[in-house]
């Protein structure tokens, strides 16, 4: 009895439930994601769904769309948020007006705490996009056109109406007695996407009954292909990814057994990376390079706003810079190292603790050294040599760099002076002639920004 007493106490009175999560739909005024948006609020409630607008501002109308949307929101009582955007360039507006628009909502989830975002793309935009794909020359990936579910950033995207046509839409909206906004810009047939609904499909439709909808089943069942190669790719990159990189050895190895399959798990790598696939024309120079030098020859590649290196047989992926990016920047490093300094890091100077054994520059040295004003630092010219241990020879920076593993691209560093004495160097140590390991003492290290 007292344990049946007790299991009643810490047991969840009876008809609680766990609030649910709050919904975001992307909310752009018109047809589709206002039945999205109302359709949604019917089945979750208005208090748990918030509707978000991105703000273009390519058409003159764009002020008055996002009031209509946030009057409709008003009227829906749901919560409502909206942010403006601005494109950049004057060419491929489509395609930079959707990776801002991607981007704007990204951010209105995080600022929302909001991890489930709706998208009103139906089965008519699934079969457009197939068919841009098709024209574009696009792989299995761009094939497989928009999946129903996918996580982006840690916000997952669902697609409920990818399997309704856009006519279900519309009797839906007339039933309901739903307003909504007519872009003009959607009667445009110089954009492609305009072009395909308006001209290329209702053309198909009539040579071929039901060709929309065999175009959204295809886009599905490549879909259910890319995935399976997707297994296959991580199975490869099981037996060839290292903590530094792709083995180039294994690389090759499995080039030469199978050309597709290397091609594969390289392009899943870059994915599993956050870059975009590389051209069919990229691929193949990249191949080319690979296979012709030698197994300790470096190689770099700029792609998607980073850089691809192969350097010690591993191929690795950092952020980028470009060539021309890169060559002012050393121009700026030499003129202003200190400016420098202050936007990629610096240099700090940390009492160690009187038991560490841990070796330093006595404390002394450095403050006499500090209230003279000798402490400096200097950007690396080369032809530097430096003593990591008093027992041996003094050393070139470079083959120091070189024993220690450090990549290239880690080498820019400032170098730390006393004087005209060479003290410190970011990931080797501190000179054999300054360090100590006893007594009060500071250490001296390169914190990276």
């Amino acid at each position: 009895m007292a344990s049946s007493k007790t299991a009643t106490k810490t047991s969840k009175p009876t008809g609680t439930k766990t609030p649910p999560a709050p919904l975001a739909v992307a909310f752009s005024g018109g047809l589709d994601s206002t039945v999205l948006l109302h359709a949604t609020i019917k089945a979750h409630g208005k208090k748990n769904v918030h509707a978000f607008h991105v703000h273009h501002g390519i058409q003159k109308e764009a002020d008055q769309w996002q009031a209509h949307c946030k009057a409709v929101a008003k009227k829906f009582g749901c919560h409502f948020d909206t942010q403006n955007v601005k494109l950049n360039k004057p060419s491929n507006i489509e395609s930079q007006a959707r990776n801002l628009r991607y981007e704007a909502l990204t951010q209105m989830c995080q600022a929302h705490q909001i991890q489930d975002l709706l998208l009103a793309h139906h089965l008519d935009d699934q079969a457009e996009t197939v068919l841009i794909q098709l024209m574009r020359g696009a792989g299995l990936p761009g094939l497989s056109a928009m999946p129903q579910v996918k996580s982006k950033e840690l916000i997952h995207l669902w697609r409920p109406f990818l399997n309704m046509r856009r006519k279900d839409l519309e009797i839906y909206a007339k039933e309901h007695q739903l307003t909504w906004i007519e872009d003009p810009s959607n009667q445009d047939e110089s954009y492609r996407r305009n072009a395909i609904r308006k001209s290329i499909l209702p053309t198909l439709e009539k040579f071929q009954e039901g060709a929309v909808e065999n175009l959204s089943r295809s886009a599905k069942h490549l879909g259910e292909a890319q995935e399976l190669l997707n297994q296959l790719a991580d199975i490869d990159l099981g037996l060839i990814e290292a903590k530094e990189g792709l083995s180039k050895t294994n690389l090759i190895r499995l080039f030469k057994t199978s050309q597709a399959r290397a091609t594969n798990a390289l392009r899943r790598w870059l994915s599993k990376n956050g870059l975009a696939y590389p051209s069919e024309e990229r691929l193949t120079a990249w191949w080319s390079e690979v296979m012709q030098v030698r197994l300790d020859a470096q190689l770099q590649w700029d792609h998607d706003q980073h850089v691809i290196r192969l350097w010690r047989g591993h191929l690795s992926i950092t952020q980028d810079s470009n060539a021309q990016a890169k060559v002012k920047e050393k121009e700026k490093e030499k003129a202003n190292v200190k400016e420098k300094e202050k936007t990629e890091g610096e240099w700090t100077f940390k009492k160690l603790p009187a038991n560490s054994k841990k070796p330093g520059i006595a404390k002394d040295c450095f403050e006499k050294a500090k209230q003279k004003g000798l402490i400096n630092t200097m950007a690396r010219e080369g032809g530097e040599k430096f003593k990591v241990d008093s027992k041996r020879p003094r050393k070139s920076l470079k083959n120091l760099y070189q024993e220690a593993a450090i990549p290239p691209w880690q080498r820019d560093a400032p170098l730390l002076y006393i004087g005209e004495e060479l003290v410190a160097v970011a990931g080797i140590g501190i000179s054999a002639d300054w360090q100590t390991t006893e007594g009060p003492r500071f250490s001296l290290e390169w914190q990276a920004a």
